[in-house]
């Protein structure tokens, strides 16, 4: 099952940036993507870009012509992940980063302790 990734892509001005290729290169081997393995999208003339991308993590990097590639960073696109935006699975990564599961985990066994002891 893929996950639909789109949306339009624009410079820090807010501005579309077409004719670049978004460069999908998996970072480890699952059910359905080899490692090492790359896909692209190529963005439209007004920037807009829509990608059915298969579960896994991959690294992205941006390649525009006269310019070197750009990493952007990683994305996890999970089986059950909802459709979004390039920049929501970068930033939904980021943020996984900053709050890893035990943490995750440890407040959840808080909360329950608090519920407990306020029963």
């Amino acid at each position: 099952m893929t996950v639909r990734i789109s949306g339009v892509l624009k410079d820090g001005t807010g501005k579309p940036v077409p004719g670049c290729t978004i460069e999908l290169k998996a970072r480890r081997t699952t059910e359905t993507v080899i490692v090492t393995t790359v896909a692209y999208g190529q963005p439209g003339e007004t920037g807009s870009y829509s990608m059915d991308v298969e579960p896994g993590l991959y690294r992205v990097t941006l390649n525009t012509e006269g310019y070197a590639p750009s990493y952007v960073g990683d994305i996890l696109v999970k089986a059950d992940s909802a459709p979004g935006t390039l920049n929501k699975f970068l930033m939904d990564l980021e943020d996984a980063q900053y709050y890893p599961k035990a943490l995750a985990e440890l407040e959840a066994v808080a909360a329950e302790i608090l519920k407990r002891a306020e029963a």
